[in-house]
């Protein structure tokens, strides 16, 4: 984070906190990009981890001085594991294999035509030898045939739903209505994209805010077209190794063992990974928060310090940063590209969505 007397020269997005009394929380966007009273405004400005401040930032909070600031996401708790750039509020709430349309309801989770569950046994994150009271109560959420349920935006939407989303946890992030469409915010300038080399590897990262166990892709889509699922489904991305990396909260490191999934997968043996972190074990009933139990056997070496839920009903903990590599396959053409991150939850009825730009240049000759 960089604080500054003015604004940036270029940024994402521009959050005007001052009209509201320094609540960021119900902030507005805003166009301005020049100083207004000597000395009255002050200008918080995001970057992305890793950056060292570096490059455009993703977000900038026009704040008054002086005044007590609120930030965080208005209705709710706001959490920094999973979160950044307020990345867990963009999502598609109600979605099921088989219905046309996520029904954007949390009481509602799915169509009357949701179709059978296509994912092995195996693969289950919750509920796995459904002893639940509930039954099998995951059967129509996402993870259950990964890939097939349909979602509101390929890059998720402000809050999960386009109305009042407040009681699964929704909520609109700074300067966004519910419903604003992901695919629909700004792209970064040419230039200021990750770049990749076609043929090569490379890692990915992401970090879960509440542990809805399930499953996550990587695709491609180019820039030049429509941010949608179908341009995104043409370009799934491999996996790259056997194994992952947890980035402990300890600050710590563990390699485990990847279960990489290409059964029961939408599109057809397109590769998904099984969430290597489980959730907290509780039935479908006023219990099921309780957290003595993991709801399936952690990776090694991944103690009770690096498994749960992590929301206000659990522990609280921050859970592992989860590492991943994929291979950029050699004949993909050099241009300008969105990476799409899309996790398929098996514990509630959620896709969660992410997307962000990279540039895909040639090999070189020595690897090529």
């Amino acid at each position: 984070y960089i604080f500054s007397a003015a604004p940036p020269s270029r940024t994402k997005k521009l959050v005007n906190c001052a009209a509201h009394d320094n609540n960021c929380s119900e902030a507005e966007l805003s166009t301005e990009r020049g100083t207004v009273g000597s000395g009255s405004f002050v200008w918080l400005s995001a970057f992305a981890p890793g950056s060292n401040c570096s490059g455009s930032p993703f977000v900038t909070y026009k704040m008054r001085q002086h005044r007590c600031t609120q930030l965080g996401v208005s209705g709710g708790d706001y959490w920094t594991g999973g979160c950044f750039g307020f990345a867990c509020q963009w999502f598609s709430q109600g979605c099921a294999a088989g219905c046309t349309n996520c029904t954007g309801d949390y009481a509602r989770d799915a169509c009357d035509t949701a179709s059978a569950p296509t994912l092995p046994e195996r693969y289950r994150t919750f509920n796995i030898d459904s002893t639940d009271p509930g039954g099998d109560w995951t059967r129509t959420h996402p993870w259950r045939s990964p890939g097939a349920a349909p979602v509101l935006d390929a890059c998720g939407v402000a809050g999960g739903a386009a109305q009042d989303n407040s009681p699964p946890g929704g909520h609109p992030p700074p300067g966004h209505a519910w419903g604003d469409r992901g695919s629909a915010l700004l792209r970064l300038a040419s230039g200021d994209q990750a770049v990749w080399k076609a043929g090569s590897v490379v890692e990915v990262s992401w970090g879960i805010a509440t542990n809805h166990g399930g499953g996550y892709a990587f695709r491609l889509c180019p820039r030049s077209e429509e941010l949608s699922e179908a341009c995104f489904q043409r370009m799934p991305l491999p996996f790259a190794a056997a194994t992952q990396r947890l980035q402990l909260g300890s600050g710590g490191e563990l390699e485990v063992p990847a279960q990489i999934v290409t059964e029961g997968t939408h599109p057809p043996h397109s590769q998904w990974m099984r969430n290597p972190i489980p959730a907290c074990r509780g039935h479908h009933n006023d219990d099921r928060y309780a957290c003595s139990e993991p709801q399936f056997t952690p990776p090694p070496g991944c103690d009770s310090t690096c498994w749960g839920t992590s929301d206000n009903y659990t522990r609280g903990l921050a859970l592992p940063t989860i590492v991943d590599r994929l291979a950029v396959p050699a004949s993909l053409p050099a241009g300008e590209y969105t990476l799409g991150f899309r996790w398929d939850c098996e514990g509630t009825s959620q896709i969660w969505a992410s997307c962000s730009d990279v540039a895909v240049v040639a090999p070189t000759a020595e690897s090529a």
